[in-house]
């Protein structure tokens, strides 16, 4: 099976609806688009389109139903800490195109430990780039769902759909 190329987050109990609307947008380029609810208010998209331009087709006219909007740019079909730290890292020092950044990791529907993840990644890119919370140029989401891990590297609040997106 194809890898997802977004991560969607979903506001309450909007589930059924934003699938549609999602669809939609993404019809216009891809009508063979697919989106599935993979845990509560969490939906993966598969497309032929490349995360950005899916990215881009939602963020331009977002659906109300929607948080947030993670690309997808690496899957580690793992759960494990020090699995998903190595892939990380080894993928970014190949791809590195930032001097400064942070890692966010969210765990959905599964307990890893996080904290261990993004300080790892952390001390892994040591010499690559520097961790800076205040004015990063990139943020790294590591996104653990079920059995797999999803990466995203984005700039600081890409991620929220808000009116502001629309500017």
């Amino acid at each position: 099976m194809e890898e997802p190329k977004l991560i969607l987050t979903v506001k309450n109990n909007k589930n059924n609806k934003c699938i549609i609307e999602i669809l939609n947008r993404l019809y216009l380029k891809d009508l063979n688009s697919k989106a599935e609810e993979i845990i509560k208010n969490v939906i993966l998209v598969y497309t032929s389109l490349t995360p950005i331009m899916a990215y881009g087709l939602l963020i331009s006219a977002p659906p109300s139903c929607l948080a947030k909007i993670y690309p997808v740019d690496l899957v580690i079909h793992s759960v494990k800490e020090r699995e998903i730290i190595d892939k990380i890292t080894e993928f970014l020092k190949k791809n590195i195109q930032f001097k400064t950044f942070y890692v966010d990791c969210y765990d959905r529907g599964i307990k890893i430990n996080c904290r261990e993840v993004e300080i790892g990644i952390g001390i892994g890119l040591r010499g690559f780039a520097s961790v800076d919370y205040k004015n990063p140029e990139k943020v790294i989401v590591v996104n653990v769902i079920k059995d797999s891990t999803y990466m995203s590297v984005i700039k600081k609040g890409q991620e929220k759909v808000s009116v502001i997106s629309l500017r």
